[in-house]
């Protein structure tokens, strides 16, 4: 039933508890607020008069506007049950506030009490008879201020789905004669009640207890009042008004809420008691103490002078006439009880009503079938989504039957709601599966990532082993998911060794490839001078790219290479002799030749290059003729290039040569 939607709008949140109906906290999801729902078996034996006399007996109940009261806020049906929405009240239920707090201060059950009766009177005065006053059905809320519910619900259930005598069942401790015994109520009726509610505020005990319902009952019709003082010394005065409110035959009570109140108020103002007549046990008829007189009653006083007589006259009268019917009395009481035992021997005794179990627990059932004389028979068991785990869900024979005495009732109890039986998903990969997850409904879906050398995405573990029978909605489930390999820091490697750089990066699963070699001014051959990632947290088996230094780049040069020719410096002495003897014979010619054999001469080389200073002699060679030499320069760039040649200290050739990068 947890998380449904009933009536469209009321999404139940939580079991509050049963009895009569089965209460819910829920969600009114129309108005976003809390409210109170309570579920009512419908009678399927006759669903359409149920249906109207429920709506017939509680529907008013919605135009009750009271402090006092709790607000109902909507009232429905579906097919199986009555709806009654109520607000919700945050508190105590007075049981439970006596329970928790006997005794209790007079003063404050004076003031609990006026409120209670403040509830009774406004209902009441809309024609609305509660018939269930008990102190479980009365709240307190934050403030400690009372709250009646369940107006009218005794009524709708008596006629709806119960037999009078099992509504009688299930308040009977708080139940009046005239209830008790099948007959009409009014409001009497719930008077007769608020007197015992009273009187459990004042003494912490119930006045009638018993081993069943029907003894409890009995007492109501037949035996006394127990005397409050044998539990605690209570003012004369609210005594005689719980007395007043508990008189046995309805004429003799108040007969209005409005009496009630008012002999309060005189209580409270003055201590005068209203008297009560024969109601408590061991007292006498008459109860000795000032008590207003209303003008039918001075009428009859009038009428009837003999009632003036002194007390003790009268008590010696009534003890000689009690002495004297003594024997009478016992006779007829025999012969009453003899009548009783035969007619509802035969009548009622044999044979008993089943009552409705459903919702109730084994063991709430199998008492109230011990109430009824009845014995629980064979228990079976079956998954349903409407009743929680532990409550009966039907019996056979069906409610309402009249059985003999210790029949057997077989039931079938509920399981509470299917589990499911959990999946295995270690190993899927969670985006595949996140959908079939999701439609089980868990109450809520963890996902945690982990590294791992399984694909990213990947179902490592999950937090409900497979197989395991659950009920998703109670459920939290994690999943433990794969982020895949963790990735690994690396470091900047700039300016070290790129042989440190490679080692160390292949250590940690990286490859490693050196794409380039560069000159560098201030980072050394060998050394790297940049790496692709520069650093960070990468994952192993990439590629880190490294560039690697050449040292600083040298400077641009060109290569000069030229042939100059070099001129033998001519003798003008040996040119004249040469002339003259032009007409000497070939013999002497040569001979002259061999004698004139040129001197040699030293030729000084100097350059100006990247190597060479232009103040210093590069080379010196010695020629006896024309000869050539070559000259090689390397020129730097945006530098110039020089060279001189001197034969004998004498410069014939000199050259500047510019840099040139063609």
């Amino acid at each position: 039933m947890i998380g449904k939607i009933v009536s469209e709008r009321y999404k139940i949140l939580k079991y509050l508890g049963g009895g009569m109906s089965s209460v819910y906290l829920a969600e009114d999801i129309i108005l976003s607020r809390n409210v109170v729902v309570k579920m009512i078996k419908v009678d399927q034996h006759d669903l359409d008069r149920s249906k109207l006399r429920f709506q017939r007996e509680v529907q008013s109940t919605i135009q009750l506007s009271h402090p006092n009261i709790v607000n109902v806020l909507d009232v429905d049906e579906t097919y199986e049950y009555h709806l009654l929405v109520t607000e919700v009240v945050n508190g105590p239920t007075l049981k439970e506030y006596i329970r928790d707090n006997h005794p209790i201060d007079i003063d404050e059950i004076i003031r609990l009490s006026v409120q209670v009766l403040s509830g009774m009177k406004h209902a009441h005065s809309a024609g609305i008879i509660h018939r269930d006053i008990k102190p479980q059905n009365i709240l307190l809320d934050e403030k400690n201020q009372v709250k009646i519910t369940d107006f009218g619900i005794a009524k709708a259930l008596s006629e709806t789905r119960m037999t009078e005598t099992n509504q009688v069942m299930g308040s009977v401790q708080y139940i009046s004669p005239e209830q008790a015994k099948g007959q009409s109520t009014d409001e009497r009726t719930d008077i007769y009640s608020f007197g015992i509610l009273l009187f459990e505020l004042l003494t912490g005990k119930l006045p009638f207890e018993g081993e069943t319902p029907v003894s409890v009952a009995l007492k109501h019709i037949s035996e006394s009042m127990p005397d409050i003082n044998q539990y605690r010394d209570v003012p004369q005065g609210l005594k005689n008004i719980v007395m007043k409110c508990t008189e046995k035959n309805p004429l003799d009570r108040f007969r209005h809420v409005d009496d009630v109140v008012l002999a309060i108020d005189e209580y409270k103002e003055n201590n005068t008691p209203y008297v009560s007549k024969n109601n408590v046990a061991g007292e006498s008829a008459t109860v000795v103490t000032p008590v207003p007189v209303k003008a039918s009653e001075e009428n009859k006083i009038k009428e009837n002078p003999n009632a003036q007589e002194s007390p003790k006259k009268e008590e010696k009268k009534k003890k000689r006439g009690m002495l004297f019917l003594l024997p009478l009395i016992l006779l007829l009481a025999g012969a009453g009880i003899i009548i009783y035992l035969l007619y509802f021997t035969e009548e009622e005794i044999t044979t008993s009503v089943l009552p409705d179990l459903e919702e109730m627990t084994l063991d709430e059932a199998e008492a109230a079938l011990t109430e009824h004389q009845l014995v629980l028979g064979e228990v079976t068991e079956e998954y349903n989504d409407t009743f929680p785990e532990g409550q009966i869900i039907e019996t056979t024979p069906a409610s309402g039957t009249e059985l003999e005495f210790q029949s057997t009732v077989d039931v079938l109890v509920s399981q509470g709601i299917e589990p499911e039986e959990m999946q295995d998903y270690v190993g899927e990969m969670y985006d595949a599966v996140q959908n079939q997850v999701n439609s089980f409904g868990f109450n809520a879906v963890n996902v945690e990532e982990r590294y791992d050398e399984s694909e990213p995405g990947t179902i490592l573990s999950q937090s409900i082993d497979a197989g395991t029978e659950i009920h998703p909605e109670d459920e939290n489930l994690t999943l433990e998911i794969s982020q895949g390999v963790e990735p690994v820091e690396i470091r900047n490697f700039t300016g070290e060794s790129v042989d440190t750089a490679v080692s160390e990066l292949e250590a940690d699963g990286f490859n490693v490839s050196v794409i380039q070699e560069v000159y560098h001014d201030s980072i050394g051959e060998g050394n790297v001078v940049s790496q692709d990632p520069s650093y960070g947290d990468f994952l192993p088996g990439s590629t880190i790219n490294l560039i690697s230094s050449l040292g600083e780049e040298p400077a641009r040069e060109m290569q000069y290479v030229q042939t100059v020719p070099i001129s033998y410096p001519e003798d003008e002495d040996s040119q004249d002799s040469s002339d003259s003897g032009s007409g000497s014979n070939s013999d002497s010619d040569s001979e002259a030749a061999e004698e004139d054999e040129n001197e040699p001469v030293e030729v000084e080389i100097f350059l100006e290059d990247r190597d060479n200073n232009i103040g210093d002699v590069f080379d010196t060679i010695e020629i006896t003729e024309d000869s050539t030499y070559t000259i090689r320069m390397i020129i730097e760039e945006d530098e110039e290039g020089e060279f001189k040649i001197e034969v004998d200290g004498e410069t014939i050739m000199e050259e500047t040569v510019p840099y040139s990068n063609e």
